[in-house]
């Protein structure tokens, strides 16, 4: 057998001299289109900054502009006409939601279903952003029976503590039970508090939290009795000239008098409505009990709160007691006050970056 004699290196083909520089430069080729990519998204960036940069100055500029207006704004919040550009047509829709619900309740009262004595149909028309449950000595931990649901618990402290304003808070039913005095105290630390019972058999223990006056909401001069007490009833207005408040803005009013909250509030609703007085939130509980099976009086009630252009933005069947379904603690809140609260928690209040 024959065999080829092997190749040497000497003989094996040897790559042209002349292929080599045409492989290097195939082999660089991606590498400088790599290069020129580069280079060229370089060249853009330099000229977009370039030709957009007065652009963007001024609008810096602007943004910084507004950001300082919005902090004088928050500054002077007790000037309610300066504060009134941020979040507008947000609080416009909630408006036009809230009116849109009132209108549905108010057709439903007059329908069959107004003429049960019941609650049902009496339902938060409102939101207020800031709710909350109050009366304990620690923030949020109200709970069980005698705490009340009030709004903007801090919009109203900024007030005080920053604006010079003069909180005024009725408290009308004690039964010698303090803890949203406490609360008024601790949390609305610089509000002016009255506290209102004829029914106390003991020396009202809460002095340190607020100004008691013995007194029953009623109908002027008309007596009522009631845990072996009398006393000559005396309405809203009487007590506002007695302490010298015909001008003050009631900032809370919490009301639990077991019943009597349908002689005293219709006429407190005629002053509202006519501007002689001011009450920015209602906090109250109704009974059933007291209107004897007369759907009228509870419609009456709701109608007034209504031209008095109070909303309701929270309701809670009492579970502790009137069997739970014939007493229920309503909150109310003005239109203008609700508006003002919802703007507190929706803008912004210090921009510390500026």
């Amino acid at each position: 057998m024959t065999m080829d004699p092997p190749v040497s290196v000497v003989d094996r083909p040897a790559v042209s001299r002349n292929r080599l520089p045409s492989l290097q430069r195939e082999r660089g080729q991606p590498r400088r289109q790599a290069e020129w990519t580069l280079i060229t998204m370089v060249g853009f960036v330099i000229f977009t900054l370039l030709k957009f940069e007065p652009m963007a100055t001024n609008c810096t500029h602007h943004l910084q502009e507004i950001a300082r207006n919005s902090v004088q704004t928050h500054n002077n919040v007790s000037d309610l006409t300066q504060f009134t550009s941020c979040g507008d047509a947000v609080l416009d829709n909630f408006d036009k939601q809230f009116d849109q619900k009132r209108l549905e309740r108010v057709k439903v009262m007059s329908s069959r279903l107004g003429d049960r004595v019941s609650f049902d149909i009496y339902e938060p028309e409102a939101t207020c952003f800031s709710e909350e449950r109050f009366g304990s000595d620690v923030r949020y931990r109200a709970f069980g029976d005698g705490p009340k649901f009030i709004c903007g618990v801090d919009f109203i402290a900024h007030q005080v503590a920053h604006n010079g304003k003069k909180c005024l808070v009725y408290s009308v039913g004690s039964a010698n039970q303090i803890d949203f005095e406490k609360s008024v105290h601790t949390f609305l630390s610089g509000c002016e508090t009255h506290t209102f019972d004829p029914t106390l058999n003991s020396a009202f223990v809460g002095e340190e939290y607020a100004t008691f006056h013995p007194w029953g909401l009623g109908e002027d001069g008309v007596v009522a009795n009631k845990r072996r007490k009398s006393w000559e009833g005396k309405s809203f207005e009487t007590v506002f000239r007695r302490l010298g408040h015909e001008n003050r803005t009631i900032d809370v009013l919490k009301i639990d008098c077991e019943g009597c909250e349908y002689d005293v509030m219709p006429p407190l609703f005629e002053l509202i409505s006519s501007g002689r007085v001011q009450v920015d939130q209602l906090l109250i509980e109704l009974h059933l009990g007291q209107i004897k099976g007369n759907a009228t009086k509870l419609k009456d009630f709701f109608s007034g709160a209504d031209k008095a252009k109070l909303r309701v933005f929270h309701k809670e069947r009492n579970g502790w007691g009137c069997g739970g379904t014939s007493c229920a603690e309503y909150a109310f809140a003005s239109e203008s006050f609700l508006r003002e609260a919802n703007r507190d928690s929706i803008c912004p209040k210090n921009i510390s970056s500026v």
